[in-house]
C-alpha cells in the first residue's frame, strides 16, 4: 500500500503567467528589465499574503486610526490584489505587442506607423507600471498595518477615496495642498 504524501494532496497554486516572449524576437535591453521587473512584481510583498494578517479570515489589518471597518478593509485589500493582477497582466500584452517582431515592412509610412505604435504601447506600459508601483506600496502598507492614513498628515482616508482609489497615499485635503504647492512653485 502506497503512503500518500501531502503534496498529492493538497492542489497545486497556479503560476503567474509569463510574458509571451519565447516566439518573439529578442527583447531589448530595456523591454528584459521591464519584463523582469514585472515578473518580480507578481509575487505578494513580503508579509503581505492574506494568511499573514491577524484581521478575521487572515487579510492584513489597516491602520487603527483608519477609518474602516474590518469588512471595508477585507474588500479594499481584494481590490488591490485584483487590480495588481489586471494591471500586471495588461502590461505585459503591452510590452509583448510592442517589442513582437513585425512583418517586414518596406514602406517607408508602415514603417513609421509601427513605431507610432510602438512608442503608444511602451508609454502606456510605464503608466501601467507606476501604477503597479502605487498598488506594490499600498499592499506593503497593508502588511505594515499602516493602511488607511495620509501618508502626508497621518490622519484617516475617508473610505469613500479608498473605495475609489484603493492605491492612494494621501486624503483629499492634503492632496489639494500639495496641487496647490506644485502650481505656485510652476508660476515662481
Amino acid at each position: 500500500m502506497a503512503k500518500s504524501t501531502k503534496a498529492e494532496t493538497k492542489p497545486k497554486r497556479a503560476a503567474a503567467p509569463k510574458a509571451e516572449s519565447a516566439s518573439a524576437a529578442p527583447a531589448s535591453g530595456a523591454a528584459k528589465a521591464v519584463e523582469k521587473a514585472v515578473a518580480s512584481k507578481t509575487a505578494a510583498p513580503a508579509g503581505a499574503s492574506p494568511a499573514s494578517g491577524t484581521g478575521s479570515r487572515g487579510y492584513p489589518p489597516p491602520h487603527p486610526d483608519a477609518e474602516l471597518t474590518l469588512e471595508q478593509a477585507q474588500v479594499l485589500y481584494d481590490k488591490l490584489l485584483a487590480e495588481r493582477e489586471r494591471v500586471t497582466r495588461g502590461m505585459r500584452e503591452h510590452l509583448s505587442e510592442a517589442i513582437a517582431p513585425s512583418d517586414s515592412l518596406t514602406d517607408e509610412v508602415d514603417v513609421a506607423q509601427r513605431h507610432t505604435e510602438q512608442a503608444y504601447l511602451i508609454r502606456f506600459a510605464d503608466k501601467e507600471r507606476k501604477l503597479l508601483r502605487e498598488i506594490e506600496h499600498a499592499l506593503e502598507k497593508f502588511a505594515e498595518g499602516e493602511y488607511g492614513v495620509c501618508e502626508g498628515t497621518s490622519e484617516p482616508i475617508s473610505p469613500k477615496r479608498l473605495e475609489l482609489r484603493p492605491w492612494t497615499r494621501y486624503s483629499v485635503a492634503y492632496k489639494e495642498q500639495l496641487e496647490r504647492e506644485r502650481k505656485q512653485h510652476a508660476r515662481d
